[in-house]
């Protein structure tokens, strides 16, 4: 397999864990997961946003730093690809 299908079945498959974090330790029902869905909507509150990063952080071993582009979120879309490109980032960055 080439590596731009390995990266996006990676990529797709951090993204559906994270997600898995939102309804487990965020406890989010998963029939409101919308990629447009905002925190707000899905009344996470910061608590739960600080839980859901801390479980991310444990679950795949990375640092989040709280910074512009996690706070700057507009919705779920936007706050999963932040992590997910950090956790990416994190590991290519190990590999190397």
């Amino acid at each position: 397999m080439d590596d731009l299908k390995q990266d996006t079945i990676d990529r797709a498959e951090i993204e559906k864990q994270i997600l898995d974090v939102f309804v487990t330790d965020g406890m989010v029902d998963r029939a409101k997961i919308t990629p447009d869905a905002t925190l707000e909507s899905l009344e996470v509150q910061s608590v739960d946003v600080m839980m859901i990063l801390m479980a991310i952080e444990e679950k795949f071993d990375v640092y989040i730093p709280i910074d512009g582009k996690i706070a700057e979120s507009k919705n779920l879309n936007d706050f999963v690809q932040t992590l997910t490109d950090r956790i990416v980032e994190e590991r290519t960055s190990r590999a190397t």
